[in-house]
């Protein structure tokens, strides 16, 4: 009997075997920025077979066409006899006469550095450098139709002195061979790895494993600085989810652009994934650096909640090549950034005037969105006619929930909001059970309690496009809101970065309009209308180094900074000259349209509401 048992498991664990794609790649032979890939194909017994890289993956919104990365694309039989393939289209190859397929190869060509067009974003591309490889797993590996849910296994020969950073399962390997697993494509896009120097820390957050792996091209940040930035916000979210994590691990991989360099898309930023968050930014000030990757750490990790327990159908039976988008933006992106900026007053990390900056600045720069597009609307629609709406998401959808949860607070007198909502939901649902899209918001009103009132909130300003009720809200919890008022605030640059500038094309230089000049900049720096910006903290400001320089400074922002700027200025005679202008960064009166303030005259029952809402706040 006990033969027999062995012999069966033998046996299953064959099956199984043949059933796993087994992929192979050796980081050790790269040429032109290409990486070879081999692929041992499972045994699917399928006539035709049809392989597809990805059109698009959860978390971009944006249809990239991965398949255009591929080629020299050969499968082959047992006796290495080589079958035909047609490419029908760009994410999809058919091999012909498939049951004999035994091995298909191919090359990839990196995302980072390519001349193609509708370039990628940084954080979900691919990069193939000697010192730093980029595993965005979707731009590497694909899978075949209706076999998506097939395990992986991943084999890579790298270079001793590298690490292969992720959240993903390390089964097996040696000094220099990594071999990873997981149980589906789906799984398999959703944990990248980065390859580099091993600069890496790791803690816990409660009983969650936390990683963190960073590639700095001079060694100037470590991951060590890092960690005390990242981990009191970690902690913070904890409490706020309740005292514990959903995950029991997590990884942060971050990527640093040597300074002066220039990322192809022109953006730098991050991509959530329900086990780890992919950065890209610049290197620079090790404390900088500590803060941006805090803020923008508090919206990735997040996504722990949603999409990963809280999610639609849409999302959990993604489609790769034909995607079908959720209506519940709102919730996955605008529920997360507002989370995000909750957690950090309610914890006590930042003081209650800097959350209403927040919401104030959100609520001027979801002006330049589409109002009349109900949220529902648009999120279906993102990827083609409201694509230039996308980014509405983290302005507006956070503002909606910020309504949600006072709307919440007020209703239950103080007791429940967005944080039990969001609880309640996980709890209903959770990672492998998704809600029907169209069903959510009558489950929030169950799970709520608030039936008649949740229908009327979503249905007037999330599936309909009325106006924010921000002031009456703000009243009930004792925030004065004005149309226009003076606040006080760090002003990095001196000028509005967004709307107090224009582009010279004459001198290929930006040019500062006087409306656009700050009391920082007009009373500090000296700045005057029409000057151009020639440099910045001695680095001189061109096309190609705009985004880093004034990235890093931003980033580096606070009291007390010096900051110096040369400026290109017209002389009497209308001729251009260089002019040095310095100052320190410090708080300056700043005039701004929806501005929030604290109404220390608030009633008793006022301030209880808004101390239930926004916890035993700290103030400045």
């Amino acid at each position: 009997m006990k033969k027999l048992l062995v012999s069966l498991l033998s046996l299953a664990t064959l099956q199984l075997s043949a059933q796993t794609y087994e992929y192979k790649v050796n980081l050790n032979n790269t040429a032109n920025d290409q990486l070879a890939v081999e692929l041992k194909v499972p045994a699917l017994k399928q006539k035709d077979l049809y392989f597809h890289l990805p059109a698009m993956v959860p978390g971009t919104y944006s249809v990239y066409n991965f398949g255009r990365f591929i080629s020299d694309f050969k499968a082959f039989d047992q006796e290495g006899k080589e079958l035909s393939v047609e490419h029908p289209d760009v994410n999809t190859w058919k091999i012909a006469n498939a049951k004999t397929a035994a091995k298909i190869t191919y090359k990839v060509e990196d995302t980072w550095d390519t001349n193609k067009s509708n370039v990628i974003f940084e954080p979900a591309g691919t990069n193939i450098d000697k010192n730093v490889f980029v595993f965005n797993n979707h731009g590497i590996f694909g899978y075949f139709k209706k076999y998506e849910k097939l395990p992986y296994k991943i084999e890579v020969d790298r270079p001793k002195e590298l690490f292969g950073g992720t959240a993903m399962p390390r089964t097996g390997g040696d000094a220099d061979t990594d071999i990873f697993e997981t149980d589906s494509y789906n799984s398999l896009v959703d944990n990248p790895i980065m390859f580099s120097a091993p600069d890496t820390a790791m803690f816990k957050v409660g009983k969650a494993s936390i990683l963190i792996h960073t590639y700095s091209p001079t060694g100037r940040v470590k991951s060590k600085d890092l960690t005390a930035d990242i981990k009191p916000i970690l902690e913070a979210q904890r409490e706020y989810l309740g005292g514990t994590l959903p995950v029991d691990r997590y990884a942060f991989l971050i990527f640093l652009n040597k300074e002066g360099g220039l990322y192809l898309s022109g953006s730098a930023g991050a991509l959530e994934h329900s086990y780890s968050s992919f950065y890209c930014l610049f290197e620079g000030d090790p404390a900088g650096i500590s803060q941006t990757v805090r803020d923008v750490a508090a919206h990735e990790f997040f996504h722990i909640v949603t999409p990963l327990n809280i999610h639609s159908k849409e999302i959990h039976n993604f489609d790769f090549i034909n995607p079908e988008m959720s209506a519940h933006l709102w919730l996955y992106e605008g529920g997360t950034e507002y989370a995000a900026q909750h957690v950090q007053v309610k914890q006590k990390l930042v003081p209650i005037q800097q959350f209403l900056a927040a919401m104030s600045q959100k609520m001027r720069q979801a002006e330049m969105f589409n109002q009349s597009i109900p949220f529902t609307t648009m999120s279906k629609t993102c990827l083609d006619e409201n694509k230039s709406q996308y980014a509405n998401v983290y302005l507006k959808g956070a503002l909606i929930n910020m309504c949600l949860d006072m709307t919440l607070r007020k209703l239950s007198k103080g007791s429940y909001g967005t944080q039990n909502m969001m609880n309640d939901l996980a709890k209903k649902y959770g990672i492998d059970k998704p809600f029907k899209d169209k069903c959510l918001f009558k489950e929030i009103g169950k799970v709520t309690g608030f039936k008649k009132e949740m229908k009327d909130f979503f249905a007037r300003y999330v599936d309909g496009a009325e106006p924010l009720p921000i002031a009456s809200l703000m009243k009930d919890f004792g925030i004065d809101y004005k149309e226009k008022g003076t606040i006080t605030e760090l002003s990095p640059f001196g000028f509005n970065i967004n709307t107090g500038v224009t582009f010279n094309f004459a001198k290929s230089l930006i040019e500062i309009k006087e409306s656009g000049i700050d009391a920082f900049g007009k009373d500090i720096l000296g700045f005057q209308g029409g000057d151009l910006l020639y440099k910045w903290q001695g680095q001189e400001l061109t096309m190609q180094t705009l985004q880093s320089v004034l990235g890093q400074h931003q980033m580096a922002a606070k009291e007390g900074l010096e900051l110096s700027v040369t400026v290109l200025r017209k002389n009497a005679e209308g001729e251009y000259e260089e002019k040095e202008l310095k100052g320190t960064l410090k708080k300056v009166p700043v005039e701004v349209t929806h501005a929030l303030f604290v109404d220390e005259q608030a009633s008793a029952e006022k301030v209880n509401l808004r101390k239930a809402w926004l916890g035993d706040y700290i103030s400045e």
